[in-house]
């Protein structure tokens, strides 16, 4: 190791650095009494940032060497080390995954916002006195949802969310409890989706829908406050958020009025007045679903015209769904025939689904075995039922609110990224 050394077009403090040589050139100095040295002129990454630098050396470098140098407070570089093996330099494998140059940021960078977010959401629900639970992620019986596919293990089920556990917390007297869970939903691959998650769930007892809805703003406001500027490419839209029901939404996009009462056969009905189909024919259901699957079914073939335009100009919160999407929530008091269920929109993207929670044992219950019906007209596997939830519900559980939130969709959000891929370690398609 040997000669002056120069960083150029670069800043880097004083100290020592370890790196990656991605591009190298080189001049040959021939001395007559010694061994050549080599005028060298290389790229190197250190972590995700692209350092030119130049020096000279006896040994031969190629692209892909593992190099240690140090930095003088004159930005003058001293060669440490260098690892010169036959390396597999392929830019598709995990050398570049995540620290493509060309990337900014980088998905090194995002990382590294993805780390200061986790970091604040906690200090603020530590400042609101929540406590932080980590619940099974392998139970015995999972949701039995109709639209999800859980992992299944020779010893039980992978979770697609904590919230069975969770309620069975707050049954047993915790008031404000919140985690971070990583979920598991076969078959949901895309843009949006993987097929691995992570779940941010909080509850508060006693306490209304709207006052979670509150905890989002709150907590995205905080995250705005703390977390660097410079991480957020675009001014994240302040709250208050807009507040909006289902009805609203129909008669606004679709000119289609929701009362409630609605089934499958009178939605589709509305649908064909409204000029979405021109017959009943246009929209033929198979003689296996169940009504509750063909309602659903109708709704959301309805509600995909207008998803993708929620919350581009600021996040909105779409509140009061009908009672047959109603999933775990109870119906709301004053509109029976809707649910106090809310879903949090911003850029076209689900980030959140809350609800004020059912409690009602005997409900669940049948809701649960409509469930399994549904699955089994949609020719999904069998799943057992949660009779510890049913049993701490037959216990009484307090008035209580629960919200899910995807934190990869919301740094996606904050931070302007279009694939998850980008926001996670690993992608399915990556391990």
């Amino acid at each position: 190791m040997s000669g002056s050394s120069k960083i150029f077009g670069n800043s880097l403090l004083s100290g020592n650095y370890n790196g990656r040589v991605i591009e190298v050139s080189f001049e040959t100095e021939q001395s007559q009494r010694s061994s050549p040295e080599y005028l060298y002129s290389i790229l190197v990454l250190v972590e995700d940032q692209l350092l030119p630098l130049s020096f000279r050396e006896k040994e031969k470098i190629k692209k892909g060497a593992l190099i240690s140098f140090g930095v003088t407070e004159n930005s003058e570089i001293k060669i440490v080390k260098i690892k010169n093996h036959a390396f597999n330099f392929d830019t598709e494998s995990d050398l570049l995954r995540w620290r493509r140059p060309a990337n900014n940021p980088s998905r090194m960078e995002l990382l590294r916002t993805r780390q200061r977010i986790l970091r604040g959401i906690r200090e603020w629900f530590e400042e609101q006195n929540f406590i932080e639970t980590e619940t099974p992620i392998l139970v015995r019986a999972p949701s039995p949802e109709a639209q999800f596919s859980p992992e299944k293990t020779s010893s039980g089920y992978l979770i697609t969310s904590p919230e069975f556990q969770m309620k069975r917390l707050l049954s047993g007297g915790f008031e404000r409890i919140f985690q971070f869970a990583r979920c598991f939903r076969k078959n949901e691959s895309g843009p949006l989706h993987n097929p691995e998650f992570t779940m941010l769930e909080w509850y508060r007892t006693n306490e209304p829908l709207a006052r979670l809805m509150s905890d989002i703003e709150q907590m995205v406001k905080h995250l705005t406050e703390t977390v660097s500027e410079q991480s957020f490419p675009e001014q994240v839209p302040l709250p208050p958020w807009p507040r909006v029901t289902v009805s609203e939404l129909f008669k606004k996009h679709l000119d289609i009025i929701l009362d409630g009462s609605e089934n499958a056969d009178r939605l589709r009905e509305k649908a064909i007045l409204a000029g979405f189909y021109e017959s009943k024919a246009e929209f033929n259901t198979a003689s296996k679903l169940t009504e509750s699957l063909d309602y659903e079914q109708m709704f959301f073939k309805l509600w995909n015209y207008f998803e993708e335009d929620l919350g581009i100009v600021s996040p909105i919160f779409v509140y009061r769904w009908p009672l047959p999407l109603a999933s775990l929530a109870r119906q709301c008091p004053e509109h029976p025939g809707f649910a106090d269920r809310v879903e949090l929109y911003a850029d076209g993207m689900e980030l959140a689904n809350g609800f004020e929670e059912l409690t009602d044992a005997s409900e669940q219950r049948r809701r649960f075995e409509q469930d399994l019906e549904n699955r089994k007209a949609e020719g999904r596997s069998e799943v057992p039922l949660d009779d510890n939830l049913i049993k701490s519900l037959e216990q009484g559980l307090p008035e209580s609110s629960g919200m899910a939130l995807g934190v990869d969709r919301l740094i996606m959000w904050l931070c302007g990224i279009q694939n998850i891929r980008d926001v996670i370690c690993f992608s399915e398609n990556e391990i």
